[in-house]
């Protein structure tokens, strides 16, 4: 369903992209330039918050504008222009210098376009032996970074090049081995750069020929599973949750979502109902930037450092999503609205899916007196997206469970980014021999969360947890056996100290507190509790370019960080890797803005939470990889007076229809008998 604007935060409507794209067209009579991206421009947060506050009557007044970047060709000249919908007018024309904006996926259709076109490209192919272009693929990358000062002006992409043997063929079966750069605005290939065996005892790669499929056309019928019986997820009372707009409301939970071509899906306004009261958390969050760096430092390799969100935009990679494959049960489909190159809106359809879920066990306790046990299962909602991002796919899940907790997670699935390999080369030490002559390269995935906390108000501090055995040596009367530990607390002052770096020796956690708000049984600051075991560090050298431009996922030594600065409205600053980090030298990003002494204690805060994998390519990877999971967790800590959990009803068969299965038979009895 497309909705229809009744809230500041809601993304722009089709009407609102046309209007936008108007204005700007007869603002910009008689230029050549292409639509980039056209998006909300979110009030501030002041403004929100004021407006939700205020009588119906007053919903009027707050102004939407548009957001709107524009690309002159072939010159690359870039405009930041800022549109007001409510008084149909441009309100500011800024022309931005030096700078890359994301690649539109329309951007990179052409590019793949113009090189399988090209005659440099042809003749490469020719040597590799292949005369039908028609078998030719190139996936365009984000160039990452040019040392050749001739080129860093240009709008750059480079290509890895695949073949198919047929129609539907898995091209990263069969890589070749160079990789074109193209400039955007031109559509000219500017230079071809060669993968080169590490070693001088091999010649240049062969094209690996032999096929690895997956899809079931490629499948011979008899070689699926029979054993397979149906699981069908049943609600036939209906949902638990409703819908008003982009509003949701499940249980107790209260929250709004929003859709941009950057981020793509973000949360808004969480509150969590408690007794009588609203209880606010989160003002907004979002997956801000995460970076995909690759270990093999042969050129061209060294610059397969992937943004995926600055360079390529989750909401433009969004795809449409499945009934019964991508979600489970009884859905909620929500369409997401982007624009094309010319400015007109395009529409992704059932794009974000709502849905409830089981969650296996919350809580149970027995009498191992009397054996009597009960048990409380546990349900959450799942909003959630996903992404295609050339060979790799993402899905994002934000879950909301009874117990207060919101959790993130990230399943990393889709194919391996391959290489060629000469024939009885080695990989070693930066890959994994997937197939004969292709090679799976080691890399990275580290994705950064944007958290604008509002934990019972807008002042926050952030704490930071350790656990540590106390320093008071055995038989001491203090610590007459040895056996004592404690929580060793600190609280970030300003900005320059807001940084730390996961431990997980120390069981290390950090707690958005709100020093305002104590709580009655503690006497200390209510707090919800940020967790992460899925924290690896940046492994790229200081000063090393991924370095560089990557700082948000990286301090020396750090294993996972967080970054503390002070809340800001300017959208620039959403931005760990910068607003414009395409072919950015990471001069204006987070770990700029974080020196600061500004406060970020007892204010309004902004969280920057790095998480992630280290992908080491196994066999099994390949040809399709099965979910690498990551993510985080917002738990209550001392938040709460009790557990929200006393007032689930108890479960039983009415609620979840389980049945007991002996010898073919099925017969129904409960867990919960009192």
């Amino acid at each position: 369903m497309t909705l229809p604007i009744c809230h500041p935060l809601d993304p722009l409507s089709v009407d609102e992209i046309k209007k936008a794209a108007t204005l700007v067209r007869e603002l910009r009579q008689g230029d050549t330039f292409i639509f980039n991206s056209i998006s909300l421009k979110e009030p501030i947060k002041k403004a929100v918050l004021e407006y939700d506050a205020s009588p119906n009557e007053k919903y009027t007044v707050l102004e939407r504008e548009a957001l709107i970047i524009t690309i002159d060709r072939p010159s690359g000249k870039v405009h930041e222009i800022i549109v007001s919908l409510s008084d149909d007018k441009i309100k500011s024309n800024m022309y931005i210098p030096n700078v890359q904006p994301t690649l539109h996926p329309q951007e990179m259709l052409e590019a793949e376009q113009a090189m399988l076109k090209d005659e440099s490209i042809i003749e490469e192919c020719r040597k590799c032996g292949i005369t039908d272009m028609s078998t030719v693929f190139a996936d365009p990358w984000a160039v990452g970074f040019v040392e050749e000062e001739e080129l860093k002006p240009r709008r750059l992409m480079q290509a890895l090049v695949y073949m198919r043997t047929c129609e539907d063929d898995n091209q990263y079966a069969h890589p070749l081995d160079f990789l074109p750069l193209i400039d955007v605005n031109t559509l000219q290939v500017v230079k071809i750069n060669h993968c080169k065996p590490r070693s001088k005892l091999f010649d240049r790669a062969t094209i690996p020929l032999r096929n690895h499929n997956f899809l079931p056309k490629f499948m011979e019928k008899e070689s699926f599973r029979t054993d397979i019986k149906p699981i069908q997820v049943l609600q036939p009372e209906g949902v638990s949750y409703t819908t008003n707009g982009n509003q949701i409301q499940w249980q107790k939970w209260d929250f709004r979502i929003s859709f941009n071509y950057r981020e793509g899906l973000t949360i808004h306004n969480v509150s969590y109902m408690d007794g009588d009261e609203k209880r606010s958390l989160l003002y907004r969050m979002s997956l801000s930037e995460m970076v995909v760096p690759y270990a093999d430092p042969a050129m061209p390799h060294a610059r397969k450092q992937a943004f995926d969100v600055g360079e390529y935009g989750l909401g433009y990679c969004a795809n449409s999503l499945s009934l019964g494959c991508d979600c489970l049960g009884t859905i909620t489909y929500f369409d997401a609205i982007i624009s094309d190159i010319n400015g007109d809106p395009m529409v992704i359809p059932d794009c974000i899916c709502l849905h409830e879920e089981d969650a296996g066990v919350l809580a149970k306790h027995t009498d191992y007196r009397n054996g009597k046990a009960h048990t409380i299962r546990s349900r959450r909602l799942v909003v959630s997206q996903m992404v295609t991002v050339a060979n790799y796919s993402y899905l994002l899940y934000f879950y909301f469970y009874q117990d207060g907790t919101l959790q993130y997670e990230i399943k990393a699935t889709g194919e391996l980014n391959t290489h060629a390999l000469a024939e009885d080369e080695s990989p070693k030490p930066y890959g994994t021999i997937v197939a004969p002559q292709v090679v799976g390269q080691h890399h990275q995935h580290l994705f950064t969360m944007r958290i604008v906390p509002m934990v019972d108000g807008l002042q926050n501090s952030v704490e930071q947890v350790d656990v540590q055995a106390v320093d008071i040596p055995v038989g001491h009367p203090d610590n007459q056996y040895g056996n004592a530990f404690a929580a060793v607390s600190k609280i970030f002052n300003d900005a320059s100290e807001g940084q730390a770096m996961a431990n997980l020796s120390t069981n290390r956690s950090w707690k958005i507190i709100n020093e305002n708000s104590l709580h009655p049984y503690t006497k200390e600051p209510v707090g919800y509790k940020l967790v992460s075991l899925n924290t690896p560090p940046l492994l790229a050298k200081p000063g090393s370019i991924v370095y560089r431009r990557a700082n948000f996922a990286s301090k020396t030594l750090w294993i996972d960080f967080i970054k503390v600065v002070p809340y800001d409205d300017d959208f620039h600053k959403h931005f760990p890797g910068g607003f414009y980090c395409n072919q950015s030298d990471g001069s204006d990003a987070l770990n700029i803005w974080a020196q600061s002494k500004d406060s970020v204690r007892d204010t309004q805060v902004t969280l920057f939470f790095t998480f992630g994998v280290t992908h080491l390519p196994t066999v099994e990877n390949f040809p399709i990889m099965t979910v690498e999971n990551c993510g985080f967790m917002l738990r209550p800590a001392n938040f709460y007076r009790a557990p929200l959990v006393t007032d689930i009803p108890p479960t039983n068969l009415k609620i979840n229809g389980s049945t007991r299965y002996t010898n073919g038979s099925s017969t129904k009895e409960c867990c919960n008998k009192d």
